[in-house]
C-alpha cells in the first residue's frame, strides 16, 4: 500500500512535467496580430503596369460601405410579328470531279518526263507531272496515275 501511495503522486508528477512542463519551456505566445505588420495597400508598380509594386498586399478598403440592392429581371417584349422570311438563293450546280483513272504502268522517262506503256506522255519531273489533257499525275513507283 505505501508503494502504490508513493506511485501515484509520482505519476502525476511525470504526467504534469510532460503537459504542462513542455509548454513552461516555450516562451509565452504573443497574439498574431502584434508580430505581423499589416500589409500595404496594392498598387501598380508606375514603370510596369502589368505588375504589383509591393508584393504581397492587401486590397484596398471600400471607399463607401457597399448597400444592398434588389435585383430587378425585367421579361422580354413580346413579338407581335413572326421575324421576316430570308430567302437563300440557290447555289450554283458543281462541276463534275472526275474520278481518278487507274494507275498506268511507265513504261520509259527521260529528264522531261514519262511515256506510259501505251505511249501516252506525262510531262514534269519527279513525282508530279501533267497529263496531255492537263491533269495532275503521280508517279508512285513503277505506276503513274492521273486525277
Amino acid at each position: 500500500m505505501t508503494r502504490m501511495t508513493t506511485t501515484i503522486p509520482a505519476l502525476a508528477c511525470g504526467m504534469w512535467l510532460l503537459a504542462g512542463g513542455h509548454a513552461w519551456g516555450q516562451e509565452q505566445a504573443a497574439p498574431a496580430e502584434s508580430l505581423i505588420e499589416p500589409l500595404p495597400v496594392c498598387q501598380l508598380d508606375p514603370r510596369d503596369s502589368g505588375k504589383l509594386a509591393v508584393e504581397p498586399c492587401r486590397p484596398a478598403p471600400p471607399m463607401q460601405p457597399r448597400r444592398s440592392v434588389a435585383q430587378v429581371i425585367g421579361r422580354m417584349p413580346v413579338q407581335r410579328t413572326a421575324p421576316p422570311v430570308v430567302s437563300m438563293p440557290s447555289l450554283p450546280p458543281s462541276p463534275a470531279v472526275p474520278m481518278p483513272g487507274a494507275p498506268q504502268p511507265i513504261g520509259a522517262c527521260d529528264t522531261g518526263g514519262c511515256r506510259d506503256a501505251a505511249g501516252a506522255r506525262y510531262n514534269g519531273a519527279g513525282n508530279a507531272t501533267l497529263d496531255a489533257n492537263g491533269r495532275i499525275c503521280h508517279r508512285n513507283g513503277a505506276f503513274m496515275q492521273c486525277f
